[in-house]
């Protein structure tokens, strides 16, 4: 086969292994999704008759059983359960490396039938149940209930075990329940021959309500009540979310708690339709995209960029010109200039959200291996980056959601002598702000004590005993190569390396990264990004002969001020009533000359802080291609990268959020806190 056509296929395959995963973490939520079975199904066949042509011989034999286990699922056959999840997810991680050749190494071989005769007996299994009728025989639709098992008194004296008809109830289909045990006596009133306490059980099945009775054919009427919800089923964590009105202080009243009941299932059930509906619009818009090679789009970006400043350049001569005609030309220039750079950035904007499913994977199984319940939970995977920013940061969260599950949640014995539940919740949250993308990891752990890291820190050499530090500045510590406050090192951290690779990853990216931490209740990272790489608005400005551009994002308003007396690099000046820092940019780079009395100050705002910067003259609106610095300049402050000017000169791309906080930080050494930067509304 053609190696473009290898290619395409590898490229391909990806995309459907990471849906097959994708699907398999959502099952194990819901394992009565028909859809996610459904999907997984589709992306194993695919998979399997793509290689076929693609002449992958090995993933063709290895995928053969696995299909047709997916397919008995698929057909109801068999239930799915953690066993074939885990066993999938096996799957998927071997065809990832059989793609690697279509001549496939011989170890390879060896693993793929290790992993065949863990799934033989699965098929025997399902082959043996599906000769036994009464295992296979159902109503044929999948309905769920509420019922209540209320034993009465003397059951133990009729030979029925109360704990068993529960054990048959479970194999019936998903079910979640709860036991109320309000009214057990002390032992020494308790009667050891009678039952004390009952059960509120949700359960779905498609064995219908006459299977449900069969299994308490032997009970007293009395103690049994089923009532149908609805058809469908939920996940299980829906189930616990109804179950809260099965605890005291709940409906005082069947009636009120079987309206409850159902407000709540139906009310899940749209909310579950919604998100079919919108995942297969989602499906629909992917279909109707193209594959393009992601160098390819690099390059129409670096020919956008060279075409702006080219337009520049000849807006710079029209200007000067001052012709009518060559003027509308240059107007229409730049007018589509714009629109063509929207467009080239826009084809390499992808969701977030792509990077965000390859971490649950993590999380499962980096919890399962540390023998900590993690439920990970995902805000803003719509949010769009640049493709290349998305794929520079997956190490850096990978490094800190390692960091969160090992050092910052705590084990489930730990977590309960707390008062907290079990399971520990990962946040991995994207939104929008000024022009750039804010990425919050946060945990509900232990958190971190910034006394320890000044301990560890002292302890280092890397400050003194008696040096004052805020919290900010502690916990920023943890960022220095080699620090670690862990206790003992793991086989996923605590060796010192991790956290110093993120900073570092992230100034390359032209972002930012901050900690915080409550000790006892956990720990947030946020991390600050633009949203390109490649071009930006700015607004250029003047100090001196020195030429600036400061992204327009960052850009609120602009003012001006009289001088009248020697200048600061940080000094206040008054907006709407109240005072904030201003930046002088003569003084703070150093830029000679004599210092006008009349200067402009940009208002900028980034955190929702602002600060004003001090220049001599406003340029005006400009496209910056960004261009990043050479190695030599890497460690100069405040400056994210240059651009070239219309007339062939050099602007300095100013790093705003680094200049906002150094001003901040030099507000606060003033007296004064940085809470007065805030605006009032």
């Amino acid at each position: 086969m053609q190696p473009d056509l290898i290619k395409t296929f590898r490229a391909e395959a990806g995309e459907l292994l990471a849906e097959l995963e994708t699907a398999l973490l959502e099952l194990e939520n819901d394992p009565t999704n028909s859809d996610g079975i459904g999907r997984v199904f589709r992306a194993m066949h695919t998979i399997k008759g793509s290689s076929g042509m693609a002449g992958f011989t090995e993933i063709v034999r290895f995928t053969h059983d696995v299909e047709t286990l997916l397919d008995r699922v698929r057909k109801g056959q068999v239930a799915i359960n953690q066993d074939i999840l885990s066993l999938t997810l096996a799957v998927k991680d071997h065809v990832q490396t059989l793609l690697g050749e279509p001549e496939a190494d011989p170890e390879w071989i060896v693993t793929s039938d290790q992993i065949l005769a863990r799934l033989r007996p699965l098929l025997n299994e399902t082959n043996q149940e599906t000769t036994q009728p009464e295992k296979a025989k159902s109503s044929g639709i999948l309905a769920t209930y509420w019922i209540r098992y209320h034993p009465l008194p003397e059951t133990l004296a009729t030979g029925s075990n109360p704990l068993a008809l529960l054990e048959e109830l479970e194999r019936l289909g998903m079910i979640f329940h709860t036991f109320h045990g309000e009214s057990i006596p002390s032992l020494e009133e308790m009667i050891p021959d009678q039952t004390y306490g009952w059960w509120d059980i949700l359960l779905s099945t498609d064995r219908g309500e006459n299977g449900i009775r069969d299994i308490f054919m032997f009970e007293d009427e009395r103690s049994l009540q089923v009532h149908r919800l609805g058809d469908g089923s939920v996940r299980r964590g829906d189930f616990a979310e109804m179950s809260t009105l099965f605890a005291p202080g709940g409906p005082n009243s069947e009636a009120a708690l079987l309206s409850g009941l159902n407000g709540h299932y139906h009310r899940i059930l749209n909310e579950k339709v919604q998100k079919r509906r919108e995942s297969k619009e989602k499906e629909d818009a992917t279909l109707s995209s193209i594959r393009v090679d992601s160098e390819r789009l690099d390059r129409l970006v670096d020919m956008v960029g060279e075409l702006v400043i080219i337009q520049s350049r000849l807006s710079l001569l029209v200007h000067r010109k001052r012709d009518s005609a060559l003027e509308q030309i240059g107007e229409e220039l730049e007018r589509l200039t714009t629109e063509m750079r929207s467009n080239a950035l826009g084809m390499r904007m992808v969701p977030i959200g792509t990077s965000f499913n390859s971490f649950r994977r993590l999380v499962r199984d980096l919890s399962a291996t540390l023998g900590k319940h993690v439920d990970l939970v995902t805000e803003g995977e719509d949010t769009e980056l640049d493709k290349t920013v998305i794929d520079r940061l997956k190490d850096p969260l990978l490094h800190i959601l390692r960091n969160s599950i090992d050092h910052g949640i705590e084990s489930p014995e730990e977590r309960a002598r707390t008062g907290k539940p079990e399971k520990g919740t990962v946040r991995l949250a994207a939104s929008n702000a000024s022009g750039d993308v804010i990425l919050t990891i946060s945990d509900d752990g232990h958190g971190i004590d910034p006394e320890k890291i000044r301990r560890k820190a002292v302890e280092r050499g890397l400050i003194a005993a008696d040096a004052e530090m805020s919290k900010r500045e502690l916990l920023g510590m943890i960022f220095e190569a080699g620090f670690s406050t862990a206790e003992k090192v793991t086989d996923v951290s605590g060796r010192g390396v991790g956290m110093d690779v993120v900073k570092k990853a992230i100034d390359a990216l032209r972002g930012t990264v901050d900690l915080d931490s409550t000790p006892g209740q956990g720990t947030t990272f946020t991390i600050r990004l633009p949203l390109t790489l490649a071009i930006i608005d700015g607004l250029n400005v003047l100090v001196g002969k020195e030429s600036f551009i400061l992204p327009l994002a960052t850009v609120e308003a602009c003012q001006e001020r009289f001088l009248d007396g020697s200048e600061k690099a940080v000094g206040s000046i008054e907006r709407m009533g109240h005072l904030i820092p201003c930046i002088s940019l003569r003084h703070l780079m150093q830029v000679p000359g004599d210092t006008p009395r009349y200067e402009r100050v940009i208002i900028a705002k980034v955190d929702n802080m602002e600060v004003g910067m001090a220049v001599d003259r406003v340029v005006g609106r400009q496209q910056a291609v960004i261009k990043s610095l050479g190695g030599i300049y890497k460690d100069i402050e405040w400056i994210s990268g240059t651009t070239i000017n219309g007339d062939g000169g050099v602007s300095l791309i100013l790093d705003v959020t680094q200049l906002v906080r150094y001003a901040a930080s030099r507000w606060e050494k003033s007296g004064l806190h940085p809470e007065s930067m805030r605006r009032s509304h």
